[in-house]
């Protein structure tokens, strides 16, 4: 079960009862790249699913469902990579939580919740998000919002698995939305992974690929989209070093894709 005795832990141990679903405030809120983030103009007012994941660092169950990557896998399925059916965000919850903590090297976290996911990642403080609407029973909760009505008609926090997070999804019949077949092969077939290591780095990444056919791609590009790296690997069992050390530190992603398979990962470059 939720941990609503976490909240003591918070100073928020007089947040009221309240129902688990309502109608989702208007938030814009500023990711860990500096990018904005509008629920109601970004996402539903274009018709998209908004998927909340209102978590904390030191939460054991929150660490359980990072490590499923259930919300990775929907993201690179639905979301503006995909079918660009919904948008997946990380809000992290608790106002102590520092950028170390988000990054697995802080006093207050289970590990790095950067390491594998390419959604929004949101630590701010004071909070903007009020905790009475979108964690009313604790941490974790994964608010599914309709983007007719933007009324919250999920929590899907407790769904370990991809399949389980689209199943539910589907089964709540929001605005006719029906999550299809994936487009990427990592759903598809199961089986394309990519491992980057060590991370974050001062400039040399591993790239470990696996379950990919053929010659695959490997790209990285920065937080605006443009690309500043490329080259070809062999897919199975490759494993391709790339050296960033010219380029600004900060966060970039990598893009691993065959004829039928693209996988994205987050890596962080350091001064």
């Amino acid at each position: 079960m939720k941990k609503l005795a976490l909240f003591a832990t918070l100073g928020v141990a007089t947040l009221a009862a309240s129902a688990q679903f309502g109608t989702a405030p208007d938030f814009n809120v500023t990711d860990l790249d500096g990018n904005t983030h509008q629920l109601y103009a970004d996402i539903l007012d274009q018709g998209l699913i908004a998927v909340v994941d209102v978590s904390a660092t030191w939460c054991s169950p929150c660490w359980s469902l990072h490590g499923s990557h259930a919300l990775q896998d929907l993201h690179e399925a639905y979301g503006p990579d995909g079918t660009n059916q919904l948008r997946v965000i990380f809000y992290e919850a608790d106002a102590t939580t520092t950028l170390a903590d988000v990054q697995g090297t802080g006093s207050a976290t289970l590990g790095d919740w950067t390491d594998g996911v390419t959604y929004p990642i949101i630590n701010e403080s004071p909070l903007t998000l009020d905790l009475n609407i979108w964690a009313p029973l604790g941490f974790p909760t994964v608010n599914v919002i309709r983007p007719s009505d933007y009324e919250i008609v999920l929590d899907t926090w407790n769904l370990l698995s991809f399949d389980a997070q689209v199943d539910a999804i589907n089964g709540a019949n929001i605005d006719g939305i029906v999550l299809g077949v994936a487009n990427t092969a990592e759903m598809a077939a199961g089986q394309a992974k990519v491992d980057v290591y060590p991370n974050p780095s001062l400039g040399e990444f591993a790239v470990e690929l696996n379950g990919f056919s053929g010659v695959a791609t490997v790209e990285v590009y920065n937080i605006v989209g443009r690309k500043v790296w490329t080259s070809a690997a062999q897919g199975e069992g490759a494993i391709q070093r790339i050296d960033l050390g010219a380029l600004e530190a900060g966060n970039y992603l990598i893009r691993v894709s065959d004829d039928v398979t693209k996988v994205t990962r987050r890596v962080t470059l350091l001064d």
